[in-house]
């Protein structure tokens, strides 16, 4: 039950500075990570006053909000987005307001400023408000991000794919036409962003300034990745970006120490960015400004959305940050999803960043992994409390089993929201899962990716080869019918021998010794779907499924 502050506010504000004190918030150090306990009470906190808008313009940043007690003394910090939950704002960041008889307050800030000796640009610091007494500052609000910011390409156009099919790691040229051939509409590109620069100059490199440090960007990788994304424009393709942070643990390299969480377990692929370091943050947002800047619709090509990082409810092995609760790993998260999605937004006006979760839904997949749902549920929650952003979900609902494709028979996927797994079977529940007016943005269903997915074929015997075309056959019927999910990415295109010995390729291995890079009849099926083709070619797996028409697949009603 949540504490009433009764009649005096005065007394209110007394009370939330004792329990703050309690929490060790009211320090003039701030602590390099949020605890647990410490997100835990600011997200279930009732603060009296708030913060209602922030939009970030060329010059200026414009702040409104409301107190309770308009005859108070109130100051305005800044957060930036290197500091975690709860921390103590920048001292030369507060701004005294002038608060209107109703309670109301606006105030324009600079947009820019020094900090640590460089001139640096704000657009996604956080704001808080701080009532002022007795000369301590005590915080009266939760903290605001930007709702709103000026965009460089205001009227740059959205890309809505004609099809949901879409193709995952996808890299241009590998397989001359193959986009056309299979009728894609979106693809998905890997890219490990450390490459993409050095901190030192040399050879091959461009200089480039983001705030007030000088990075270098690698002329080589970035031509690759050019010759990708030009060739995704020249297809019409929607693309998104799998941004993976190489592991501290497993290198020496410093722009890979610098960029990586310092706490990621050497055993996992990749880490979760550095996001409590200044430094860090400042690598990691320069390499995000210039991919944003470069692939933002002009020559070199286009990134529509951001996933950000890899199946973070399995980040102990997919982007690490050490022993975290899922609230001290999701703080980190967050604030790594909002500076990819502030970022490009200062470059295209429909740019979104995604939440990457497997397959395993209302528990973890293993003991130190999170639950997808909960994950989910802790980033409404910061929305709700400190002014939501359009991110969207990249889903990957694989099979129960990776090694079995008959996801029909998943016994884990049920058809309720407390379901273990959702996979092919149970899709359904995604959809309404994403439906409920807390999970919406503004009205609206937010955008569904359903952005690794594929099934095994234990071998190329005609028996697994049709079995795992009817695993995708039926996964297309089910989101044939689900609104919210915009694109099906497959994965794998081709089948690849570093996958735990999987074959769940749309293609055969590329060394295979009778038909390399064969096409399997999956790969007929997924090119006859979306087309006048599609009912042919999906008949002959209504018989290895075991029913008699698609609509037996559906829950009653849908």
């Amino acid at each position: 039950m949540m504490r009433s502050y009764g009649k005096s506010p005065s007394a209110g504000m007394r009370w939330i500075r004792a329990m703050l004190l309690g929490w060790g918030l009211l320090g003039g150090v701030h602590a390099q990570a949020a605890t647990d306990a410490t997100i835990q009470a600011y997200l279930a906190q009732r603060f009296p006053c708030r913060l209602d808008r922030v939009r970030v313009e060329t010059e200026q940043i414009l702040i409104e909000g409301w107190v309770d007690q308009p005859a108070g003394d109130y100051v305005l910090g800044e957060l930036p987005i290197d500091l975690p939950t709860g921390a103590r704002p920048l001292a030369d960041t507060l701004v005294p307001l002038n608060i209107r008889a109703d309670g109301s307050f606006a105030v324009e800030v600079p947009r820019r400023a020094v900090r640590s000796g460089r001139a640096c640009d704000r657009f996604a610091s956080r704001w808080q408000l701080y009532h002022r007494e007795e000369e301590v500052d005590t915080p009266c609000s939760h903290a605001r991000y930007p709702d709103e910011i000026a965009c460089r390409s205001p009227s740059l156009p959205a890309l809505i794919p004609m099809t949901k099919k879409g193709l995952g790691g996808w890299t241009a040229g590998r397989i001359p036409d193959e986009v056309s051939e299979l009728g894609l509409a979106a693809v998905t590109v890997n890219v490990v962003i450390h490459r993409l620069v050095s901190l030192e100059p040399q050879p091959g490199h461009t200089p480039f300034e983001w705030q007030g440090r000088t990075y270098f960007a690698n002329d080589q990788v970035a031509a690759e990745l050019d010759r990708t994304f030009r060739q995704a424009a020249e297809e019409g393709l929607l693309v998104s970006v799998i941004v993976l942070v190489a592991n501290p643990a497993k290198s020496e390299e410093a722009r890979i120490d610098l960029l990586g969480h310092p706490e990621a377990a050497a055993s996992a692929m990749f880490a979760m960015p550095n996001m409590n370091a200044e430094d860090g943050v400042g690598l990691y947002g320069a390499i995000l400004d210039w991919m944003a800047s470069r692939w933002s619709g002009g020559e070199e090509g286009r990134i529509h959305h951001w996933i950000m990082h890899n199946e973070v409810d399995a980040g102990w092995v997919w982007t690490n940050a050490g022993e975290q609760t899922e609230l001290e790993y999701m703080d980190l998260y967050v604030r790594s999803m909002r500076l990819a999605y502030l970022t490009a937004r200062r470059y295209d006006p429909h740019a979104g960043a995604f939440i990457s979760l497997d397959h395993h839904w209302a528990k973890p997949g293993q003991p130190r992994w999170y639950a997808s749902r909960s994950l989910l549920e802790i980033l409404q929650k910061f929305c709700q409390i400190e002014g939501d952003f359009e991110w969207g979900l990249a889903y990957h609902p694989y099979p129960q089993s990776l090694g079995n494709p008959r996801t029909w028979e998943d016994q884990q996927a049920t058809f309720a929201f407390d379901t273990q797994k959702i996979t092919p079977r149970n899709l359904e529940v995604l959809d309404d899962y994403m439906r409920r007016p807390e999970m919406l943005y503004r009205g609206r269903v937010r955008c569904v990716h359903l952005s690794e997915n594929g099934f095994h074929s234990r071998d190329y015997s005609t028996k697994s080869l049709e079995e795992q075309a009817a695993g995708m056959a039926w996964a297309w019927k089910k989101i044939s019918r689900l609104p919210s999910v915009q694109v099906w990415h497959y994965h794998n295109w081709i089948d690849n021998r570093h996958e735990g010995g999987l074959r769940i390729g749309l293609r055969k291995f590329p060394d295979d010794l009778e038909e390399p890079l064969g096409k399997k009849p999956i790969w007929y099926l997924y090119q006859a779907l979306g087309t006048t083709r599609e009912e042919a070619a999906c008949a002959p797996y209504l018989k290895t499924i075991g029913i008699d028409a698609w609509d037996e697949i559906f829950l009653k009603g849908r």
